[in-house]
């Protein structure tokens, strides 16, 4: 990775919200490779601490921390985590799961909220939305379904980033505002044990021909790229109040599926199960975003985007021996 003139100076102490996550704990990495302290906030640290302090502490000794935020919508709930730190990091709302928007959407904008709160408090210096689900999460009926579920996840993630870009635009907070807006993340799994609730992990149920919560698929990228587009947001001097989308390749799960069976002819054990009923795939058109995101890429010293190819042998070689 390569930062020439960072926006932030190296060795500074960065803070990722949600640390413990798949996304959450990459970027973790990619700040500590690029030469940052990271200071990652979990909702429980005795849950956790064992096993990220193992991962980081035998590359980056001394230069990571857990701190405990149980309650995204406390007052104060993120000052003492910000203290002295130069970027905070937003990687991504809870994941809940619940058809009722009330007991999903109203936290995330609220928690959204706070952190841009204590952000500007702790005085870090430094418009496509899914729409649809938004109305179908306030309009629709509050039913028990999976599908209902998924729909009101989806509002959630759109409306938080609806308050967050909101609240900066009225209060014109004393530092930079970037948003990093993925699809599905795969490659790699730095903790095997705790995907269940990610995209890796309906990856997992998918190959399985396992089809229960499992939202449609659109944009694919490789984990590790989105954790270096959300260090590139936070340090390039080139980036400012802008929407950097990470993705990189349209594709349906059946075609992953495919992909796999093509890549492993050898482990009929990894592809099971019927294929999805569904045939239909996005059909948005998403290139300048994808051709933005390359630069991005670019600019920090990588050739562009990792292939499908070995985005798929990521995840079967850390998630599926």
């Amino acid at each position: 990775m390569k930062i020439q003139n960072p926006a932030v100076p190296f060795g500074s102490t960065v803070v990722i919200i949600g640390a413990n996550g798949y996304i959450g704990a990459e970027t973790c990495d990619k700040f500590l490779e690029a030469g940052y302290r990271v200071r990652g906030t979990v909702r429980n640290v005795e849950e956790h601490r064992a096993w990220m302090y193992e991962l980081f502490d035998k590359k980056y000794a001394g230069k990571f921390e857990l701190m405990q935020v149980v309650d995204f919508e406390a007052e104060g709930a993120f000052d003492e985590a910000f203290k002295g730190a130069a970027v905070v990091v937003y990687v991504s709302t809870p994941t809940i799961f619940d058809p009722e928007p009330t007991k999903v959407v109203d936290p995330v904008v609220n928690g959204t909220i706070n952190t841009l709160k204590a952000a500007a408090q702790a005085e870090i210096i430094l418009d496509t939305y899914n729409h649809e689900d938004i109305r179908k999460a306030r309009q629709e009926p509050t039913l028990p379904t999976a599908e209902r579920a998924l729909t009101v996840y989806g509002a959630s993630r759109a409306a938080g980033e609806l308050a967050f870009w909101a609240w900066v635009k009225n209060n014109h907070p004393p530092f930079v505002a970037n948003c990093v807006v993925p699809d599905g993340n795969f490659g790699r799994v730095l903790n095997a044990e705790k995907t269940n609730r990610t995209s890796v992990g309906m990856l997992k149920r998918v190959l399985a021909g396992n089809w229960s919560e499992t939202m449609n698929l659109a944009w694919i990228i490789n984990v590790e790229d989105t954790a270096l587009l959300m260090v590139a947001a936070a340090t390039l001097p080139s980036i400012a109040n802008e929407r950097i989308f990470a993705y990189y390749k349209q594709a349906t799960w059946n075609e992953l599926r495919l992909r796999v069976r093509l890549l492993y002819p050898d482990r009929s054990d990894l592809v099971v199960g019927p294929d999805s009923d569904i045939v239909g795939r996005d059909l948005s058109n998403a290139n300048e975003l994808v051709q933005r995101a390359e630069e991005v890429l670019k600019e920090l010293g990588r050739p562009g985007f990792t292939s499908v190819d070995d985005t798929l042998r990521d995840f079967v070689d850390t998630c599926c021996t």
